[in-house]
């Protein structure tokens, strides 16, 4: 029955339904799409949350741990040395401390520098869209 419908319909009549049709369709493609980039950066957001939280654990315990071994370390071979070689051995475990700590420092900040760009792709996806986007005109 609908097709009699239209083909009792003229060409004008049908055509804002259609206009309306693909407004419609583009609409949803760009809802469509928006979503799809949300979700992605919402994952993204997750990961990186994640691996901060890893960071922190992980620094926290190299702290905590490196100080409890320094002070156990330290009060042992001093015990050990006797009175007389008390200041050099002292010394010597400072300087190792220092060379301990500035090595724990470096590589703390290489795994802050090695994750990967924050939101990168999210930010592909988006700039692959507006090149279609582009060449489509």
């Amino acid at each position: 029955m609908r097709i009699s419908e239209e083909q009792g319909m003229s060409e004008e009549q049908l055509r804002p339904r259609g206009v309306l049709e693909s407004l419609r369709g583009i609409c949803d493609s760009v809802v469509g799409l928006l979503q799809n980039r949300l979700e992605l950066l919402g994952v993204e957001l997750q990961e990186q949350k994640e691996r901060l939280v890893k960071v922190i654990l992980l620094a926290i315990g190299m702290l905590f741990l490196g100080n409890m071994a320094a002070l156990v370390l330290t009060v042992t071979i001093v015990v050990l040395a006797g009175p007389e070689a008390r200041k050099p051995v002292l010394v010597i475990l400072s300087l190792l401390y220092v060379a301990g700590t500035v090595a724990a420092f470096l590589m703390l900040r290489k795994e802050m520098q090695a994750g990967s760009v924050p939101l990168k792709d999210t930010v592909s996806e988006l700039k692959k869209d507006r090149d279609w986007l582009s060449s489509q005109e």
